[in-house]
């Protein structure tokens, strides 16, 4: 289970270290993606081959669109001996990564978040904030 919330820095070369906890459940191969929400996100072999199957049992008139999509934005990453990834440059601008990022573990997969996005979408809202939604789920 991917969780926790670790900051830290794209390098000059846009490198980014994976923070360990979070390296060490993806394993050595990492799919990442670019979410709807602006921000990257990272699987592991197993879940984004989960995740894909799903895409591919729905019939190809409803997939064909998405399915470029997701592929045309998904690529491969093997992070180095120090844990680090190499992050293509129209990835950090889609992300709207500068330097400063948030890596979020997110159960089955972890987000990365441009550190100023993060503040922006106030990513970081109180627990009360989520009271009601809990009490409505049961939880």
């Amino acid at each position: 289970m991917l969780m926790g919330k670790f900051k830290h820095a794209v390098d000059p070369k846009n490198r980014l270290i994976i923070p360990s906890k979070i390296k060490d459940q993806l394993g050595p191969v990492i799919t990442m993606i670019k979410d709807t929400d602006h921000c990257l996100c990272l699987y592991s072999k197993e879940e984004w081959e989960k995740y894909t199957a799903k895409l591919s049992a729905l019939p190809k008139t409803q997939s064909k669109a998405l399915t470029r999509y997701l592929y045309s934005n998904a690529i491969e990453l093997q992070p180095d001996s120090q844990g680090r990834v190499l992050l293509p440059q129209d990835m950090l601008e889609y992300a709207g990564v500068i330097k400063n990022v948030i890596t979020v573990g997110c159960g089955n997969y972890a987000e990365i978040w441009a550190e100023e996005r993060w503040v922006e979408e106030s990513l970081d809202e109180q627990p009360e904030d989520f009271a009601e939604m809990l009490k409505e789920l049961g939880l």
